[in-house]
């Protein structure tokens, strides 16, 4: 079935509504966790094709999972769903109160994954636009004990985590320390030729919200001087 909907390279609402009707088909005989997988996998799959369409019609399908296919199936697959939602909202939309509240929705689901005070310190620093708070500081705090590969995107929402709060506690001298460490996570991802990335089993690039930069740069100033 996904083969057969897949040969639309780009998806519009009629489409959506073609899909949904088959994974509804009662003759298919889908359970809810199989229509859930269904929509998991093409949505991924939309997202990477990328286009307003597509996205859109992977919004459209993921939402539409939470709200008909839900009932009576494994926490895990509604997590896998809501983190899907929580990266459409973050990378594609950039809506970060959304992808906020479906990252906090994988969280409360997920009974397998660990990592989630950190993705949760993520959501936090980009809904609330770098602002401390009680619950920035907690989800800092625990994120430390979780275990992570040391990749830059890993590396510069913790020390953008460790930078408020530092901020927060008047520690200038601390805060500016980290603030060039981020400085200089930023430019050497710059620095990186393509070609010895390719050579890498991991793709250790940075890859973040515009606002994430442009937050890193106003900070640098005397670096990188904003004209």
């Amino acid at each position: 079935m996904t083969k057969e909907f897949s040969r639309n390279k780009t998806w519009n609402p009629k489409i959506v509504g073609e899909f949904l009707a088959e994974l509804s088909n009662e003759e298919n005989a889908y359970t809810n966790e199989e229509k859930c997988d269904y929509i998991k996998d093409t949505a991924k799959e939309l997202l990477t094709r990328g286009g307003n369409g597509n996205i859109s019609s992977a919004e459209n399908i993921l939402i539409y999972a939470t709200q008909h296919y839900f009932d009576k199936i494994d926490s895990q697959i509604k997590a896998s769903i809501y983190y899907l939602l929580g990266e459409l909202y973050e990378a594609y939309k950039e809506n970060f109160v959304r992808a906020y509240t479906y990252y906090e929705k994988y969280t409360l689901n997920n009974k397998e994954n660990s990592g989630t005070h950190s993705l949760m310190l993520k959501a936090l620093i980009l809904r609330d636009d770098f602002t401390y708070s009680d619950e920035l500081e907690k989800e800092f705090r625990m994120s430390l004990a979780e275990w992570d590969m040391g990749l830059k995107n890993d590396r510069i929402y913790e020390n953008l985590g460790r930078f408020i709060i530092l901020n927060h506690e008047g520690n200038e001298e601390e805060s500016k320390k980290v603030m060039k460490r981020l400085w200089g996570i930023i430019k050497n991802d710059e620095l990186v030729v393509p070609d010895l990335i390719i050579k890498k089993n991991i793709n250790d690039r940075v890859k973040v919200p515009s606002k994430i930069k442009e937050f890193i740069y106003s900070k640098n100033t005397e670096l990188n001087p904003i004209k």
